[in-house]
C-alpha cells in the first residue's frame, strides 16, 4: 500500500497541466503614413483598449465581446484578432494584445517538487 502511494505521489509531482491562454489581439492600420492618420490610429488604439476593460468586465466569453462590437470599430474579428483598418489601410499598423491587466510579468514561474526538495 505505501508502494502505491508513494508512486502516486511521485507521478502528481511530475506531471503538470500546461493551459496556454489565448489571449485576443488586435491589428490597427492606418489610413496612410501622414502623421495625422498615424495619430489616430493610436487614439483609436487607446479607445480600443478603454472599451474593451468596460465591455469584459463580468463576461466569461471574451471572443463573442469582440464578435459584438465589430460594427463600433468598423472592424472584422478573425482567427482571434481584431482587425481596424483606417481609411484606405495603405499607412503603417500596430498590433498588440487585449487585456484587462497589462501588469503581468513575464518571468517563468518555477516549480518545486515537494520529492525535489526532500533531495536538495
Amino acid at each position: 500500500m505505501k508502494k502505491i502511494l508513494i508512486i502516486m505521489l511521485i507521478m502528481m509531482n511530475l506531471t503538470t497541466a500546461n493551459a496556454q491562454n489565448n489571449i485576443p489581439k488586435y491589428k490597427i492600420t492606418a489610413a496612410s503614413n501622414q502623421q495625422s492618420d498615424i495619430d489616430e490610429m493610436y487614439d483609436t488604439k487607446s479607445r480600443l483598449l478603454s472599451d474593451y476593460k468596460k465591455w469584459v468586465k463580468g463576461v466569461d466569453d471574451v471572443y463573442q465581446v469582440l464578435k459584438d462590437h465589430q460594427k463600433q470599430y468598423d472592424a472584422i474579428y478573425k482567427d482571434g484578432t481584431f482587425y481596424i483598418v483606417l481609411g484606405e489601410g495603405k499607412g503603417k499598423s500596430i498590433t498588440g494584445k487585449l487585456q484587462v491587466s497589462y501588469c503581468t510579468t513575464s518571468k517563468e514561474i518555477k516549480k518545486k517538487s515537494l520529492i525535489e526538495s526532500l533531495f536538495s
